[in-house]
């Protein structure tokens, strides 16, 4: 049975993707910088990937931080959407 998430992670997640800032790197160029940052993400997706069982067939875990992504980018599209719609009203 898969655990479900607690209140207090989405709070905790969402406090850590709010206030996230840039690190500043020694490196050469912006362009090493991406480049070293891109390695570092496969890395961290190729280790949770070998992670998880034979049973999840995505190849991923849904984490907090991953359920608060989501649930922004619902929020955007949904205030996207609501714009629009008062958009078309109006003319």
């Amino acid at each position: 049975m898969a655990k479900s998430t607690d209140v207090h992670d989405l709070l905790t997640a969402y406090q850590k993707q709010a206030r996230k800032i840039p690190a500043k790197g020694v490196y050469a160029s912006k362009q090493r910088q991406i480049e070293v940052q891109a390695a570092h993400t496969r890395k961290v997706m190729r280790q949770r990937r070998r992670s998880v069982g034979k049973s999840n067939k995505r190849g991923g875990r849904f984490t907090a931080e991953m359920r608060v992504a989501l649930i922004c980018d619902m929020n955007f599209w949904a205030l996207v959407c609501r714009s629009n719609r008062q958009q078309m009203i109006k003319d």
